[in-house]
């Protein structure tokens, strides 16, 4: 890549709830993509008690809540319980030297109509990499695959592309992996279409319930 100036678009007209969840654009509600995956993440966390899965959730909020501020305003601020994860971050900076597009950039597709956010485009070794970090105990390829491509894709139809994409798994000790994912990964995109299929066909009769 060259060294001209890379400028990931940016959509204030995404408004986020973040007491519910929910994303809106021009007034309309648009599912997330964490919330189209459901049918994925049933099959593997269904059986996994609601206890467990608020504490993991809480832990990878006050987790991306820390790398954002450390990106942006230079600030620690880590529960003391997540310390290890936070020192995986800075050893993956330390590492990667990554030139940091964005934090925590909210986006949504032109034509299908769902949004998310994405935690950190960015540059590694010339290339334009699409980062997610993850902090839970394992990493599901199935699941991490499907919903890169739907961050991916939504960019896509913006016009902005990216190399790769990746999932930097935070550990508890102070230290990480960092999986590299190809572009334009057809199988998911066909998965994550078929997952926006269901959620349409879902949202169709609950309307006819009403």
């Amino acid at each position: 890549m060259s060294n001209e100036i890379v400028k990931v678009p940016e959509f204030p007209e995404v408004e986020f709830d973040e007491e519910r969840h929910e994303y809106k654009v021009g007034g309309r509600t648009l599912p997330s993509v964490t919330t189209l995956m459901q049918p994925l993440s049933s099959a593997y966390y269904g059986d996994v008690d609601e206890k467990t899965l608020n504490r993991a959730a809480e832990r990878g909020t006050a987790i991306h809540n820390a790398i954002e501020n450390y990106v942006k305003y230079g600030i620690e601020d880590i529960p003391r319980e997540y310390e290890g994860y936070f020192r995986a971050f800075k050893l993956w900076l330390e590492e990667n030297s990554p030139v940091i597009l964005g934090t925590e950039c909210r986006i949504y597709h032109k034509i299908y109509r769902y949004a998310g956010t994405c935690d950190m485009p960015c540059i590694i070794k010339g290339l334009k990499i699409l980062v997610d970090f993850k902090s839970s105990s394992t990493i599901i390829p199935v699941l991490t695959g499907v919903q890169l491509e739907g961050y991916d894709r939504a960019y896509e139809s913006h016009g902005f592309s990216f190399d790769k994409k990746a999932i930097v798994h935070l550990k508890p000790d102070g230290k990480y992996k960092m999986e590299l994912y190809d572009k334009n990964d057809n199988e998911s995109w066909e998965t994550f279409r078929a997952c926006i299929t269901i959620n349409n066909h879902l949202v169709k009769f609950r309307r006819k319930t009403i």
